[in-house]
């Protein structure tokens, strides 16, 4: 339930910054054969992909990616964002391990990075993290995923982003 609660409120943090003015989705380039997922959503702006699609967006639990377009942001409000999204997993008590932040360039274009694997005890809850963005001018794309199937998507997670084309 916690994964349900922070995904919403995430949309909803995410859709109130960056639903002005957007970019079209018509302009970006997503690989969806390399996880094989396919669209679930478009919240203001967030485009969720999800292995089943729309039926799982009332799981409590799915594994998905999602992609924002923020026009008129900088390099910095990017990692505030994705720092936010790492903090909003310490406050829900989640343990976070194997973190790693990194600044790199995705086809000449500054990006960065957040990946760790976030997990609580108690409830076996285990989800494989992989955050990032890059910018294009001063558009940032947002990228987001949640592997909760033991790794076997975290790869395909990176190789979507780095895949993506503005």
């Amino acid at each position: 339930m916690k994964l349900k609660l922070i995904t919403l409120l995430l949309l909803t943090t995410f859709s109130s910054l960056f639903s002005a003015g957007q970019t079209a989705v018509d302009h970006l380039s997503i690989d969806t054969t390399i996880t094989g997922f396919h669209f679930a959503a478009d919240f203001q702006g967030t485009i969720i992909f999800t292995k089943h699609g729309p039926s799982d967006i009332q799981t409590i639990n799915p594994t998905a990616f999602s992609v924002t377009i923020a026009p008129n942001m900088t390099f910095e409000s990017g990692k505030e964002q994705l720092d936010q999204l790492l903090n909003m997993s310490k406050q829900n008590d989640y343990k976070i391990l194997s973190l790693l932040k990194k600044d790199t360039t995705i086809k000449g274009n500054s990006a960065y990075y957040i990946s760790y694997i976030e997990t609580d005890d108690k409830t076996k809850y285990k989800n494989i993290v992989f955050n990032a963005f890059v910018m294009k001018g001063s558009t940032l794309l947002l990228f987001t995923s949640g592997d909760l199937d033991n790794g076997i998507y975290a790869d395909r997670f990176k190789k979507t982003f780095y895949g993506i084309s503005l």
